[in-house]
This record gives C-alpha cells, sequence and structure tokens, in this order.
C-alpha cells in the first residue's frame, strides 16, 4: 500500500500519531467480572481481562459480554436487602467524614488563595496529563518512570492542602483528580517493578535501553530497544496497594478451560442454574 504511494518503508520511517485509547491490564476480576472486593465489579475497559495483547474490536464485547455475565451473576447470588442506613454509616462513616473533611479543606485553601501556596485543580490536572505523557506513554525510560513517580508521590502527600477548589463545582474535579493520582502512582510503580524483574519493549510499550538496538539509524537513541523475553509471556503482575505501599506479586497466566460446549450440555446446566456456577 505504502509503496504503491511512493513510500518505501524499508529506507523512510512513517510518522505516526499515538493516543491511549485502552487499559491493557486494570483491575482484577474473575470470569463473572467481580474484584476482590465481595460484591463490586468492574466491567468493561476498566478491568484487566484483556491482559498484555488486546484482541481487536474487544471494547465493547467488554462491556456486552461483562455486563450480562455480571448482572446474570448478581441476580442468581447476591440476592438479600441491602444495609439499612445505619449499618451502612457504621461501615462507611469513617471513610465519609474523611471525604467531608478533605472537602473542606480544598474550599479552605481557595479561601486563602494566594497565602496558603496551594494550586488550582485545572492546573494540577494538566500537569499530571503531561507527566503521563511524558514519562508513561508507549516510549518510556526507567529514569523518566521514577522522575514521574517521584512527582506523582509528592503531590499525593501535600493532598488535600496543596490544591485548592476554587468553589464547590470544582470539588468533583479535585477529587478526580485525587484519583487520577492515585492511577499514576500504582501505573508507574508497576512499569518501575517491571523493568526491575527483567521485562523489555512489547507491543504496548517501548522501554529505551541503551544496550539494544534501533530498527532505523536515523532515528533518536529513545528508540533503542530490546524485546522482552517470550518466557515472560505466561506471567501476569499484579498489584495491591496498600497504607504501607504498593505490593506486588508475579504469578503464571491462568490456563484457558476446556470448552464443553454442546448444546444438551449447556441448555441443560442453563435450565439447572442460568450457567452460574
Amino acid at each position: 500500500f505504502y509503496r504503491d504511494k511512493g513510500v518505501d518503508l524499508r529506507t523512510q520511517p512513517l510518522e505516526i500519531a499515538l493516543c491511549a485509547q485502552h487499559n491493557n491490564g486494570g483491575l482484577g476480576v474473575d470470569c463473572w467480572w467481580q474484584t476482590n472486593v465481595e460484591g463490586f465489579f468492574a466491567v468493561g475497559e476498566v478491568s484487566a481481562t484483556h491482559g498484555v495483547y488486546r484482541p481487536g474490536g474487544s471494547a465493547l464485547n467488554a462491556g456486552q459480554v461483562g455486563g450480562t455475565r455480571a448482572a446474570r451473576y448478581i441476580a442468581a447470588r447476591r440476592a438479600g436487602d441491602a444495609a439499612d442506613t445505619d449499618a451502612f454509616l457504621r461501615i462507611a462513616g469513617s471513610r465519609v467524614e474523611e471525604t467531608l473533611a478533605m472537602a473542606q479543606t480544598l474550599l479552605g485553601n481557595a479561601a486563602q488563595a494566594g497565602t496558603n501556596g496551594a494550586v488550582g485543580v485545572q492546573t494540577l490536572w494538566n500537569e499530571a496529563a503531561a507527566r503521563m505523557s511524558r514519562v508513561g506513554a508507549a516510549i518510556r525510560t526507567a529514569e523518566g518512570i521514577r522522575e514521574g513517580l517521584e512527582e506523582v508521590r509528592d503531590r499525593l502527600a501535600a493532598f488535600p492542602r496543596g490544591v485548592r477548589a476554587d468553589g464547590p463545582g470544582r470539588l468533583s474535579a479535585a477529587f478526580r483528580l485525587r484519583d487520577m493520582l492515585i492511577c499514576q502512582e500504582v501505573y508507574l510503580a508497576a512499569m518501575e517493578n517491571y523493568l526491575a524483574h527483567g521485562g523489555g519493549s512489547r507491543g504496548s510499550a517501548l522501554y529505551t535501553d541503551p544496550a539494544g538496538t534501533k530498527p532505523y539509524a536515523a532515528l533518536p537513541d529513545r528508540f533503542t530497544f530490546t524485546l522482552e523475553d517470550d518466557d515472560r509471556e505466561d506471567e501476569v503482575q499484579e498489584v495491591t496497594r496498600t497504607a504501607e505501599g504498593n505490593v506486588f506479586r508475579w504469578r503464571e497466566a491462568r490456563p484457558i478451560p476446556e470448552d464443553d460446549g454442546f448444546f444438551e450440555n449447556v441448555w441443560r446446566t442453563y435450565r439447572e442454574n442460568g450457567n452460574v456456577t
């Protein structure tokens, strides 16, 4: 195709533009899209159902199939009444109080704008977005990942006293910013752990490696890379965020179950339990 247009890909690099479209990885779920928090389901691209390699056209499939399976499981196994208000407050009251106190601090910082060093939400949002494009996008370096990790940890340590919400209407943006910073901290830490585990470049990202090779001599040095070892393809990296920090675990990928899809078998179990096991 390109040769017909006068472009020889063997000698001419092709300029492309990239954007973050999907999540290769995400929240850990079981086959019913339930997370490790009982009763909490993560359906669609937020979950880690794709792994390293995302099959094309699977975004809608993850949402539609995941939503259907979660709904069937909920209908079959999550019966009963919801907790009453008093029971809910006993469980979640302390976190609600923490959230309200954080909101008061964010709004209070706005009242002291210019005197306490707090930065506006939009400024910090733009900074966070630029940071991940710089150090955590398709081309990454170990030094950049460490630098970005230090920056985001500093911002989280200063939250909420270092953040200013200019009015109640900006509170939702401030809390979204906090969620973004937490996600950045986890993802950048996972990248750092991946490299420490011996990981290399693969389809989702190029990790600059001075000891590697460049596909085209005229490219900048940041395109020098080493491909990941094929022996690592069956490994899955998992991270749990705790009060003490991120805890990493590497495990073998779960095998694809044997298919027993004969109509008679599937129909029989569907009539028995809706195929919810």
